[in-house]
């Protein structure tokens, strides 16, 4: 009687060739794992989502002007922008916000300076390169060119970020992995903003400042990154919002 066994291939690892069946075997094998491979790939790539539509102009230094404002935060109205009239924040290079001295020195004169553009769909903000604000030599102004609006009680609820990252130098520039890099920034004078969404559900940035407009940056700080609600007086200056916090009124969720 015979032995079926001894008439099925034997794989040997040591052979140059393997037996016709066990080498068709292997063949399906291997294509089969890499069309699986390909499938795992593509999904994974495609469950990805950029967590911020922000962008970082890196490399490209342009040349701005406008009229400079100190309060609540340092920004720039710029003479023209691709929709009219443009509010900046302004930022200085690395993990650091606008020098305090250069934005009284500038407050309300029409200046030229130089920078890298940062933003998002909501918000839009230049880096400036250091020793580029000059007065334009056209003369200031008098009164701040920010329309305002009445303050009304607010709360929201989000996250608190640094703007920068946030705006585009980092993807993602919020969340728990971000949080040691935006401590950073916001200790090194980068105004913070709530990421919340509105009450119809529409994704908003507030930027936080104290009662009195005065910077909170090192209050904020046991408070980034984790989810928050930040009572205080809602503004609407140059159209961004501007909530007005006592600290205390900070709490985590």
């Amino acid at each position: 009687m015979n032995d079926p066994s001894k008439d099925e291939p034997f794989f040997i690892g040591w052979e140059a060739k393997p037996a016709a069946p066990i080498s068709a075997f292997l063949k399906k094998i291997s294509i089969f794992l890499v069309v699986i491979s390909a499938v795992i790939a593509g999904v994974v790539t495609a469950m990805q989502q950029t967590v911020t539509s922000g962008t970082f102009d890196f490399g490209n230094v342009q040349e701005f002007s406008g009229i400079l404002v100190k309060d609540p935060v340092p920004m720039l109205i710029a003479d023209s922008g691709a929709e009219g009239e443009q509010v900046f924040y302004l930022v200085a290079p690395f993990k650091n916000g606008f020098p305090v001295e250069t934005a009284a020195k500038h407050h309300l004169q029409h200046v030229t300076l130089k920078g890298t553009f940062i933003g998002d769909e909501l918000d839009s903000m230049i880096e400036v390169v250091t020793d580029s604000v000059a007065n334009a030599g056209t003369g200031g102004t008098t009164a701040d060119p920010l329309i305002e609006s009445a303050g009304t009680n607010a709360t929201v609820r989000g996250e608190i970020v640094d703007s920068k990252c946030h705006l585009g130098v980092m993807n993602p520039g919020r969340f728990k992995p971000h949080r040691a890099c935006a401590i950073q920034c916001i200790k090194g004078g980068i105004p913070p903003i709530v990421v919340a969404r509105t009450p119809d559900g529409t994704l908003a940035h507030y930027v936080i400042v104290g009662t009195d407009g005065s910077a909170i940056n090192e209050a904020v700080l046991p408070f980034v990154a984790e989810p928050v609600e930040v009572s205080g007086v809602l503004k609407e200056i140059g159209g961004r919002k501007v909530l007005y916090v006592d600290p205390e009124n900070i709490t985590r969720l």
